[in-house]
């Protein structure tokens, strides 16, 4: 995008009066909001048709055979459930392994491979779990507690210390034993009360033991298995991962559930949020989450059932706070941090990028959780003079470029995202416009899903990141802000560090009294509504497209994901 073409508020208020008198569905079907944006500032702006037709839905008796598709633009990094840190990961590896419990869409956990939930001790500490009957892995061998145990060790024991595991702050600090009766008991002590541990810890895909437990920590980190499993838990077992394309799944005849209906399950790979939802319209893919943009265009696509519903997932950008990085030194200050944010027009964000389906975030917890804080007690609105009367008073002032610098240094940086995701994309070009006009250089770039994630969670190069975060039903964020969580493979990539936000973290973890964890959730959303080290920019919907031949799914606000208890039970009214 170039810098020529401002983003002013005229502007911004005549391509809303454009869309109010246009059909959002027509404007825009194939390119993002800022594209769109922009082709509106030039007078290039094209006209597509719209499809028609009426939603429908079938109710006959489940059969048997067939296959479903499931188009996504993110490939996967990883299929080990203990090493994965992304949520295009996640939701393969929920095909393919069961946790000892499970989430109903509206957030009530439920057994899984557990028999029941499980046996609490009257001091919180301790957590009893009773497998069930004649659990077998897909070939066959026996899920035990033996991998149960082996499993949580990957992520807390020391002998595992050196596996990169997004898991290990939280666990290593919480998990004090674990210990195995008989093969159907697991005994899970912890250091402390650690009140989400059911609700944020006892999902994690159970691993074979056979197959993985003779292996040392840096053998499981780059085992065959992370990319082809062997051996599965879950309702289907693994066929074949084709990178940057699809990943194969068969049904696995030994899930302690039933077998499921379906033959397979495929995962597909396409460029970019749109493709995903041409081929939900023209039946290529069968399930698939929907582009804003193309919301109102595929509800009148009869083959294709709509669903959209309020998910605990919110869009947002992290600065760079290692000072010993190249980026490091330029967001040391609140005020810069602040001025950023200040100068970002987030309600047209969500309107003209999202078309409305989503809202502009003030915290970061989301709606969806029973600790959040509408209005925290610094509330940053839209305030393009703000943002210059801070970024001068901070010392930062225009040059003969117009570009902002303080003490010989340029505020100027790079903006990553993952290409294909048409809302990120535009959004970074907003952000760019944005930011130029208050006298920063922000160039965005685009590279893919995988990557990000290992910037996020490893290399951690970066100078801005963009990215979404999907929580669980507990209001818990320390996996994302806590200083324990930027060891190598953990969340807090941006290397946020405060003592403040570890002691209200770790105090709202260790008390089960849901009103004074509460009270400790709203102190912690003022503090970040005042540091803000990673700005949230909206909270989104969550808004899937399922072809009518599918039946069974029952996508909600805590299962769109990993945790999708509905799996095995698909099935295809054709049977192909």
């Amino acid at each position: 995008m170039s810098r020529e073409e401002g983003a002013d508020d005229g502007g911004f208020a005549q391509f809303e009066q454009f869309l109010e008198a246009w059909s959002r569905r027509d404007f825009l079907k194939r390119a993002g909001g800022a594209a769109a944006y922009m082709a509106f500032l030039g007078g290039a702006v094209e006209f597509l048709d719209a499809c028609a037709g009426t939603s429908t839905t079938t109710t006959t008796t489940p059969k048997k055979g067939g296959h479903v598709v499931e188009g996504n633009f993110s490939d996967i990094r990883t299929l080990n459930s203990m090493l994965s840190s992304d949520t295009a990961s996640n939701q393969v590896i929920g095909l393919m392994f069961d946790g000892l419990l499970n989430y109903r869409k509206n957030g009530d956990l439920i057994p899984a491979l557990a028999a029941d939930l499980p046996k609490t001790s009257s001091d919180g500490l301790t957590y009893t779990f009773k497998l069930r009957s004649n659990l077998k892995f897909s070939d066959g061998q026996p899920i035990t507690s033996d991998d149960v145990k082996f499993t949580y060790q990957l992520a807390y024991d020391p002998q595992y210390a050196a596996v990169s595991s997004p898991r290990r702050g939280d666990l290593s600090k919480y998990i004090a034993s674990i210990d195995t009766p008989d093969p159907q008991t697991v005994v899970i002590k912890t250091t402390q009360v650690f009140a989400p541990f059911l609700a944020n810890h006892a999902l994690y895909g159970i691993l074979p033991k056979h197959v993985l437990g003779s292996m040392t920590a840096a053998q499981i980190n780059t085992a065959d298995f992370n990319t082809a499993p062997s051996v599965t838990s879950g309702a289907f077992k693994f066929v074949k991962w084709d990178k940057g394309q699809q990943v194969t799944m068969a049904r696995n005849d030994n899930y302690w559930a039933g077998a499921p209906y379906l033959d397979q399950w495929i995962y597909k790979v396409l460029p970019d949020s749109v493709a995903v939802t041409n081929q939900l319209k023209t039946g290529e893919i069968d399930i698939g989450p929907v582009d804003p943009g193309q919301f109102d265009a595929l509800k009148t696509t009869s083959t294709v059932a709509m669903s959209e519903f309020p998910v605990p997932t919110f869009t947002f950008y992290a600065y760079q706070l290692d000072p010993s990085k190249s980026a490091g030194p330029l967001f040391q200050d609140k005020a810069v941090r602040q001025a950023l944010l200040y100068a970002l027009n987030r309600d047209q964000i969500v309107s003209a990028v999202y078309f409305g389906h989503g809202t502009v975030a003030n915290s970061v917890e989301p709606p969806t959780s029973w600790a959040y804080k509408d209005k925290p007690t610094t509330l940053i609105k839209f305030d393009k003079a703000k943002a210059e009367s801070l970024l001068d008073g901070a010392g930062w002032a225009k040059g003969a470029d117009g570009i902002r610098a303080k003490n010989g240094l340029k505020l100027k940086f790079t903006m990553i995202t993952n290409a294909g995701n048409k809302q990120r994309e535009s959004m970074l070009q907003i952000m760019q416009q944005s930011w130029h006009d208050i006298g920063v250089e922000a160039t965005p770039s685009l590279i893919q899903f995988p990557q990000l994630v290992s910037q996020i969670v490893s290399i951690r190069t970066f100078d801005v990141f963009l990215v979404g975060f999907n929580w669980m039903q507990d209001p818990d964020v320390s996996p994302l802000y806590h200083s324990r969580n930027t060891a190598a493979g953990g969340f807090n990539g941006a290397l946020f560090k405060n003592d403040q936000a570890d002691t209200l973290l770790d105090q709202a973890l260790t008390t089960l009294d849901k009103t004074k964890r509460k009270q400790l959730y709203f102190q912690f959303q003022d503090l970040m509504s005042d540091l803000e080290p990673s700005p949230v920019i909206l909270f989104n919907t969550g808004i899937y497209g399922v072809n009518t031949r599918v039946q069974g799914t029952d996508f909600g606000p805590f299962n769109q994901f990993q945790n999708r208890p509905w799996n095995h039970a698909t099935w295809v009214t054709d049977g192909k």
